[in-house]
């Protein structure tokens, strides 16, 4: 099976991170640290901030429940179509957010000042993705920061979601932006740049007042001792390791959009991460091509009744060429209804 409906790194955890693994198993004897302090130092000192400005989770996903449940915002509301576990936190924890949807007619784009502008009367929290899933689009770093000063004006909390931020052609994090924005939170990711999703490691950047308030809100041992030791020698290798993955991802990634865009019917969204979104016209009916492809062992993500996301549209991550040519060539199939596998590459 190959596994296009996930957005990992296509390269895999760095040589460093997989040695750490293997040296690790002797920390299963030992309780690891309860809010995992090395690690919480390690990436303060990356971002160049405080380490008191940090908190380290079981992935960005367990924050994103953690900050809904500690601020349980009574105005929230959520740049859509997004990733659908921040609504979830929201709802869970006894807000009722507003969507602001962003038009599939325009690329699924908004400007910081229609973002402004769409924002409900009171909105006390704010929650964007950049880069966005399943969208693959970024807010611009200078409406990012038009935005900031926006929320921080009108006394409502952004929450920028830069879980994919590595893969970025501009990797410029909302991070750079702690300091005069005391209203910003900035989640980040270790499983995607890292291949490490099977490990949970994720963690969030605030101002030190909010991270002391998550703190007391934050079950303790969140992330094992495994886990800490290899996100610890992912970070060590990080520069080289990200900027090969960078020029990697956006290789395959053009090329997959170059061959996208060549089949009759398809839409495509411009990337601006490691996955694209795409819509065929030409689909029999609403989920087809999904099992199509899944009968050909190769999986996508359905984004039919995703908020926000009119139906019909897919995402798949970038993998390398010979996993993209596969599935080009599944595609093809479909379009032209040949045999994939003696389709002589229409594309």
């Amino acid at each position: 099976m190959l596994d296009f409906s996930v957005s990992i790194n296509p390269l895999g955890a760095p040589a460093q991170a997989l040695q750490a693994y293997r040296s690790a198993w002797k920390e299963a004897a030992r309780y690891p640290s309860p809010y995992s302090a090395n690690l919480v130092r390690r990436i303060a000192a990356w971002h160049g901030v405080s380490a008191d400005s940090v908190i380290v989770g079981n992935g960005s996903t367990q924050l994103i429940y953690l900050l809904a449940r500690v601020l349980r915002p009574s105005r929230p509301a959520v740049v859509v179509p997004t990733f659908s576990e921040v609504s979830n936190a929201l709802v869970l924890a006894g807000s009722a957010p507003s969507m602001l949807a962003m038009p599939p007619e325009r690329g699924f784009c908004l400007s910081a000042d229609e973002i402004a502008t769409g924002l409900p009367t009171g909105a006390d929290a704010l929650f964007v993705g950049r880069p966005n899933s399943p969208t693959s689009t970024l807010l611009a770093f200078d409406d990012l920061q038009a935005l900031a000063k926006h929320c921080e004006r009108i006394g409502c909390r952004l929450v920028i979601d830069e879980a994919f931020i590595e893969f970025a052609d501009d990797a410029r994090s909302a991070a750079a932006l702690l300091g005069p924005h005391s209203g910003l939170v900035v989640l980040r990711s270790l499983t995607k740049i890292f291949a490490l999703p099977g490990l949970r490691i994720g963690y969030l950047l605030a101002a030190p007042a909010l991270i002391s308030r998550l703190g007391q809100g934050l079950e303790p041992w969140s992330v094992n001792a495994v886990a800490e030791k290899v996100a610890l020698a992912c970070i060590e290798a990080a520069a080289p390791f990200i900027e090969r993955t960078r020029r990697t991802v956006q290789r395959e990634r053009q090329w997959l959009q170059d061959q996208l865009s060549r089949l009759e019917g398809m839409r495509v969204i411009p990337p601006a991460a490691n996955f694209l979104m795409f819509r065929l016209a030409r689909e029999r009916e609403l989920g087809d091509l999904g099992r199509f492809l899944l009968r050909r062992a190769i999986a996508l993500r359905d984004l039919n009744g995703l908020a926000g996301c009119p139906a019909g549209f897919y995402r798949v991550g970038v993998r390398l060429r010979p996993d993209n040519e596969r599935l080009l060539a599944a595609l093809a199939a479909y379009v032209f209804k040949t045999d994939p596998i003696r389709s002589s590459r229409p594309w």
